[in-house]
């Protein structure tokens, strides 16, 4: 910018007649917080001119990436950068641009606005326009949701379900939890499935066909429907059905009935619609009637009758019905299996065997023989067939050598098929080996089950020996406790064989669950002590414990059985839920020693302590083992609810150390949660407050989780991403109540992150920061698991604390701690004022630098860079140079910040202006700035009002010539050129450089001239002889200007001028002007112009000399020539009459007056005026000469 003094001192002057464009009038950005916004905007240049300069801005946080420009047209790139900054912040400022063609200020406005979420419905501002966005458009709903921008609804109200939200919205694309949002939020119901039939019943299906069960939804949301079947022969067509499967509201369940899969009568079923929050059950009825049907289910139906005829005959065996019953229905059932198949061997041949009992011997003979050929045919593949056959004949033949060689053969049938129990049967009633030997009859029935067989027939043979002899129950092997375990449920069991049991089972090594079955129920049978005692031998042979066994445990102890380690049993299988007394023996028993679990340990502890009034001896052998107990348990972090009942009742401060309270301390807050959903696998929380989730493993419907803030949120999770709030039931129990224990573990665990949790938000109804938790508050302010805005507010309560409370080294070091970004915009004006009291300048100025002096008080700014400038000799900082000026403009300024300024600020003539009138007020030397705002105004061609106030202050000092000189030069040329109105100050300065012997531009010659030819009384002994030196400059640069004709007598060559007219045109620098002219007088009335080119004598101020007598008149018209084209511009007459006299003589004004003479008339006067004349001329020849 400088090289602009060379360059007017050169000629080359600031004509002011240029002007810059700009792509945009103002600048107007909405943009997002945490975001960097780049732009440009377009200078345009005028034409055919160097067009240059630079651009500042007058908001620190607006950045000019391109600071200069030139050409005819450039882009200046700016970036704004809006971290730190809070929705709804707008920030207004001006890029200063400084070029040779003007100052500009082009305006610009940034509007911090929230993330717009933009729908098919239009923005979602909150809950409520996302829920009918979700009743609309589930799809778009659900991409929404799991958007980042989604989270911006939450403010105000719907701020309270922001925490239900995060632990929802972790699994990504989860329909369901959108769906469980809207429902924890009370935005919707339950999607409803009603189906148009609550059962379903369906008679003699033709073949295997569709139905369609028809479900109707009631209710907009996630749709997902399973669907199950119950009963073998039903399949559906579809497994799931989601919101694609509706038709409208409707959705039919297509399901199919395998005819294969029936059988004769009713056939039961169902179909299943699991949904989220429950199954819809449709009972399903297929009726099967065997008309004209009989081929049908014909295996199924003789299975199912057989077994039916079966019960019969075990109830008649065991003596359950007569004889006359048992006949009776056999025969019933027997008729409808022939209903089914009349041609099956097996049904004739036993209803010969019913005739021979019925004593129709004939009648059976004949239907016996009437087989006999097809029972032949089928002999060897059906051996049991042949077998029954033969044992028939046997029935009605007396024979006794035929019975022996039936029995024979029916042994040797039996060799070949061994283990079919159906040839064994009747072996055992037609040989005399089994009939007379019960011992081979046992032996035989032992050899069938170890060939697998499990017929009720085998059970009954063998328990019909055992009644009738005992002693044979030798062992307890699984034979003879199939055997026992069939009398057992029939109800059949005998004093005798118990006794035999109970004996055996004392002896035996191993737990058998078969044989604990037995004694089971013999002792339900007979509640005899040595069955219990055998009872309980079993159970703890085998380490059997748990709710299951302690009725058997706790009848033991209540009948003073003398089992070892009967005790340690009875309390494992106690429920840790039991209520009931606890047996003086088995309080006594473990007052010395105990090895048991420790949740029974501590039931049966905690038991002690709620009865130790009643059994106050007792309670002192246990109070020493109580208190180790506890003390280990602590130690373990343990807890549950017997465990937290010891804790609240005897831990003491003498029992807490810092390793006990480390863990207790984690004990304090657990809570207990019972959920009845077996598919729920976790439990997560979620502190509105927190970063992150905490997930707890679920087991048998219990789980355990600390809660240090009762306004977490809890969710259930499936496993498989499913969460819940409100669709699955749950209890949450308070285990322990932790304000006591609290207080007490408090000195040893100021760094555990949940007592913090506990001690701010928790134990107090409002959040505060006080003495007790001021370093809780500190850990929670730097814990990564605390999200930043509740951070925020945290670190800035501490301070104001520690201030307040006059704790200056806590402040000191907590205000080293915090960055910037730690605090919110609207505190970190409170930050940097604590800051500045506690004398952290660099610390504050650097948050200063960071962000900006925005918003912050200007007496601690004006403090801040004061004791800045104070502390050292600070260099030139941009940064520091925009806060002072910042500060300066909100009037809070002293004599520090003005002489940094004056030394480095660089802006827009009206910002300097500002500053140079700050400093004048305060006395502060302002030279620096005086010629900055000199230069910048010859550089620029922008004013201000003060310009010469401005000049008087820069040339009062030492001042710079050439700098002078440029100015005043500028401001003679704005005289003398462009007509502006000047202070005579400027011409005085011209005067006084002059007379320092300054090189001056002839234009300081030629506006002085101008301004003393017209103010005349201004002109003193100094004003005349600077004006002869200019004149005679001027003129030995052949400078013509009518101006001289006012200077007459100043110097001897003025008198040249005064016979000359001198027509003067103002053009532009460069161009041509061409002036028209005739003279016309009395004699001479000629009218063909002339035409001459007019002499540019400086910066087009063209100039013709004309020499014009009383009575001639000078008519012209100029025409400016450029680029070839030629246009008229002025046009006039001077008449010589108008010329006002001469007041000297010369042979010019003798000439005139001769004329003037003529012209009245006055003959005498011309002839004295002729012979004046030819003795001026002669005596100029003879005394002058040519060279």
């Amino acid at each position: 910018m400088k090289q602009v003094i060379e360059e007017i001192l050169n000629g080359k002057f600031n004509a002011g007649n240029g002007s810059l464009d700009f792509s945009c009038p103002r600048i107007e950005l909405s943009t997002h917080i945490d975001t960097i916004v780049e732009d440009f905007f377009t200078v345009y240049g005028p034409e055919g001119r160097m067009t240059e300069g630079h651009v500042t801005s007058s908001d620190l946080r607006m950045e000019c990436l391109t600071q200069t420009f030139s050409g005819s047209q450039d882009e200046i790139h700016y970036r704004f950068d809006t971290h730190g900054m809070e929705v709804g912040e707008e920030v207004k400022g001006a890029f200063n641009v400084i070029s040779n063609q003007g100052e500009y200020y082009l305006p610009f406005s940034i509007t911090i606005v929230p993330e717009i979420i933009v729908s098919s419905l239009g923005n979602i501002k909150n809950l409520f326009h996302f829920t009918n966005l979700a009743k609309s458009n589930w799809d778009e709903a659900v991409k929404m949701f799991y958007s980042d921008e989604f989270k911006q609804v939450f403010t105000g109200n719907d701020r309270q379900h922001f925490a239900a939200y995060r632990g929802l919205s972790a699994v990504k694309g989860n329909e369901h939890n959108v769906e469980e949002f809207l429902l924890e939020i009370n935005k919707k119901k339950p999607v409803e499935y009603i189906t148009e039939e609550t059962s379903i019943k369906i008679e003699d299906p033709l073949q295997t066909t569709r139905y369609a069960l028809v479900v109707n939804r009631n209710g907009w949301g996630y749709t997902h429907l399973k669907i199950e079947t119950e009963g073998e022969f039903l399949r559906v067509e579809e497994d799931t059905a989601t919101d694609a499967s509706f038709l409208g509201n409707i959705y039919r369940v297509y399901y199919y009935i395998d005819i294969e899969k029936l059988h004769a009568g009713n056939n039961y079923g169902a179909v299943l619609l699991v949904q989220e929050h429950g199954v819809i059950r449709i009972p399903v009825t297929v009726v099967l009637h065997m008309t004209g049907r009989k081929a049908l289910g014909l295996h199924r139906e003789k299975g199912r009758l057989t077994v039916e005829m079966m019960e019969y005959y075990q109830a008649f065996r065991l003596k359950k019905i007569s004889v006359g019953t048992w006949m009776t229905e056999t025969n019933k059932i027997l008729s409808r299996m022939m209903e089914l198949d009349d041609k099956d061997i097996t049904l004739r041949l036993f209803q010969a065997q019913i005739l021979l009992t019925e004593e129709r011997y004939n009648e059976a003979r004949w239907m016996i023989e009437k087989n006999e050929e097809q029972v032949m045919i089928k002999r060897e593949q059906r051996p049991e067939l042949w077998c029954y056959y033969l044992y028939l004949t046997t029935l009605y033949s007396k024979d006794e050598e035929y019975v022996d060689d039936v029995a024979a053969e029916v042994a040797d049938v039996y060799e070949r098929n061994r283990g079919n129990w159906r040839i064994a049967w009747l072996l055992m009633y037609l040989s005399e080996e089994y009939v007379k030997n019960p011992s081979r009859k046992w032996e035989l029935l032992e050899e069938l089950f170890r060939y697998r067989c499990t017929s009720p027939v085998i059970y009954i043979e063998a328990w019909h020996l055992l009644c009738v002899n005992p002693s044979m129950l030798l062992k307890l092997d699984a034979f003879e406790q199939q055997i026992l375990l069939f009398a057992v449920k029939s109800g059949l069991m005998k004093e005798e064989i118990v006794m035999q049991i109970v004996y055996l089972a004392q002896k035996q090594k191993v737990y058998s669950d078969s044989v604990f079955k037995i004694l089971k129920g013999c002792y339900e049978m007979n509640h005899r002590s040595d069955i219990l005692h055998a009872v309980c031998t079993l159970l703890i042979k085998g380490n059997r414990y748990g709710e299951a066994y302690f009725e058997w445990y706790r009848a033991g102890v209540e009948e003073n059985l003398r089992i070892t380690r009967l005790y340690e049993y009875y309390m494992m299988s106690i429920s840790l839920e039991y209520s009931g007394p606890l047996p003086k023996m088995i309080l006594m028993y473990f007052a010395y020693q105990s090895d048991l679990h420790y949740e029974i340990t501590a039931y049966l502890y905690a038991y002690v302590h709620r009865h130790r009034e009643e059994i106050p001896d007792i309670y002192v052998n246990y109070s020493a083992a109580i208190e180790r107990f506890v003390t280990e348990q602590i130690r373990k972090g343990r807890i549950n609810k017997d465990l937290a009942y010891l804790y609240r009742n005897l831990v003491s401060l003498p029992m807490i150390d810092e390793e006990s309270a480390g863990q207790l301390i984690s004990l304090l807050f657990m809570r207990e949660i019972r959920v009845a959903s077996d598919k729920v696998k976790e439990a997560v929380l979620v502190y509105p407050y927190g970063v992150g989730e905490y997930i707890y493993p679920v087991h048998d419907g219990r789980v355990q989780v600390p809660v240090y803030d009762s306004d977490c949120k809890l969710l259930l999770d499936d496993g498989e991403g499913n969460r819940y709030t409100v669709s699955i039931d749950y209890s949450m129990e308070m285990l322990l109540s932790p304000a006591k224990l609290a207080l007490m573990t408090a000195p040893f665990v100021r760094d555990d992150f949940g007592y913090a949790i506990y001690a701010c938000f928790e134990y107090q109804k409002t959040f505060s920061v006080r003495d007790d938790n001021a370093d809780l508050v500190r850990l929670l302010s730097g814990s990564e698991r605390i999200e930043e805005t509740t951070k925020r507010e945290m670190r800035m309560m501490l301070v104001h604390f520690y201030y307040e409370k006059d704790r200056m080294r806590e402040l000191d070091d907590y205000l080293l701690e915090l960055r910037p970004e730690d605090i919110s915009r609207s505190d970190r004006k409170e930050m940097i004022r604590y800051m500045v009291i506690r004398g952290m300048y660099e610390e504050a100025y650097n948050w200063v630098c960071r962000f900006g002096p925005y918003g912050v008080d200007t007496k601690v700014l004006t403090k801040l860079c004061s004791r800045l400038l104070d502390e050292e000799q600070t260099g030139e900082d941009p940064v520091m140079t925009g806060i002072l000026f910042y500060v300066m403009k909100k009037g809070k300024y002293d004599e520090n910040i003005l002489k940094y300024l004056i030394r480095y600020l660089n802006g827009s003539m009206k910002d300097m202006r500002d500053l140079w009138k700050a400093a004048q007020d305060f006395g502060v030397d302002t030279y620096a700035l005086c010629e900055r705002m000199l230069i910048q105004m010859l550089y620029t061609g922008a004013h201000v009002g003060e310009k010469m106030e401005i000049f008087r202050t820069y040339s009062k000092g030492i001042g710079n010539e050439r700098m002078m000189a440029a100015f005043l030069s500028q401001c003679c040329y704005d005289y003398a050129i462009e007509g502006h109105i000047t202070e005579p100050y400027i011409f005085r300065s011209v005067l006084q450089l002059n007379q320092e012997e300054v090189a001056l531009h002839p234009v300081c010659k030629i506006a002085c001239l101008q301004y003393y030819a017209e103010e005349k009384q201004e002109q003193d002994d100094m004003a005349r002889a600077a004006c002869c030196s200019f004149l005679k400059s001027l003129l030995d640069d052949q400078i013509v200007l009518p101006v001289y004709k006012e200077y007459q007598g100043f110097i001897p060559q003025m008198d040249e001028y005064q016979d000359k007219t001198i027509v003067e045109y103002r053009t532009k620098p460069g161009c041509r002007a061409v002036i028209h002219y005739v003279i016309q007088s009395e004699e001479n009335t000629e009218n063909e112009y002339c035409k001459e080119e007019m002499k540019d004598m400086f910066a087009g101020i063209c100039v013709k000399e004309f020499i014009l007598f009383f009575g001639e008149r000078l008519q012209f018209y100029i025409t400016e020539e450029s680029e070839g084209n030629e246009q008229l511009t002025k046009s006039g007459t001077i008449n010589k009459s108008d010329i006002a006299q001469e007041s000297f003589e010369s042979r010019f004004t003798t000439l005139n007056d001769i004329m003037i003479g003529k012209t009245l008339h006055d003959y005498d006067t011309v002839d004295g005026l002729l012979g004046e004349y030819y003795k001026q001329d002669f005596l100029v020849d003879k005394i002058f000469r040519m060279r």
